[in-house]
């Protein structure tokens, strides 16, 4: 089985609903099996609903599945075994309030399982960056590395997934931990995934900070930045990372 797997920053309300058009778009035009985003909110999650009406999401009270993330799935393809959102050290002040380690382990028909999981790391202007000069996605690096670790089940196939800020002290972290990035397994040099011009308004120097990672019986087959547009403005500031995986026997 191969499935096709979407990662998206969604930025949270700004500029919406001008953009609402374009992400209906994106997804009628992509319609991943495994959709995982961040900075979600209700208005975005209910336009997802929409689109991917054969998909089922993560029902959970949890103020952080409605307002930071949550992992949409192909309900023809997998069911959902559990679920559950890990403090990893993100939620450092109140605008990172919400951010967690989010996590579902999904089962095929055949009850193999799959771990999927995502994350927003700190934006570069936290205070403790700021003023103390201390990188928390260091720590929050080796916190999700850990997590997965202890997840996951030997050999089973973990995915994880995010807008991590950068692109140095995660893949540093995050390979020592045992997983792959999807760039680097398939010898790709990756494009910019931030931002979106001209739908982010200032000019700025571009950055890849948008990942997929996979450990276990699984192989990234492609991986794309894509560059898309509904008229002259884009679904968000970012760009979604979309991956086509393998499932390896044995």
């Amino acid at each position: 089985m191969r499935i096709v797997v979407m990662t998206h920053n969604l930025w949270a309300d700004n500029r919406w609903p001008e953009r609402e058009p374009a992400l209906r778009a994106l997804l009628r035009t992509r319609r991943p099996d495994v959709y995982a985003v961040q900075e979600l909110r209700p208005a975005t999650r209910d336009v997802i609903d929409s689109e991917l009406p054969g998909d089922h999401r993560v029902e959970d009270d949890e103020r952080g599945w409605s307002h930071e993330s949550s992992i949409w799935w192909d309900a023809g393809l997998f069911t959902e075994v559990e679920h559950g959102a890990l403090d990893i050290g993100i939620g450092v002040d109140e605008v990172h309030r919400d951010r967690r380690l989010f996590w579902v382990r999904l089962a095929d028909r055949d009850g193999a399982t799959i771990l999927v999981s995502t994350a927003h790391f700190c934006f570069p202007g936290t205070r403790c960056e700021l003023e103390e000069h201390v990188n928390p996605r260091i720590a929050q690096s080796e916190a999700a590395g850990a997590a997965l670790a202890e997840l996951g089940a030997p050999g089973e196939p973990v995915l994880f997934m995010g807008d991590l800020n950068e692109s140095w002290h995660v893949l540093r972290l995050l390979h020592a931990a045992g997983l792959s990035d999807s760039y680097s397994a398939l010898g790709i040099v990756p494009p910019p995934t931030w931002p979106t011009v001209p739908t982010w308004p200032q000019p700025t120097a571009p950055w890849v900070i948008d990942f997929q990672f996979h450990r276990g019986r699984i192989r990234a087959l492609t991986t794309e930045v894509v560059d898309f547009f509904h008229g002259d403005i884009a679904p968000s500031d970012h760009k979604p990372v979309v991956t086509t995986y393998g499932f390896d026997v044995g």
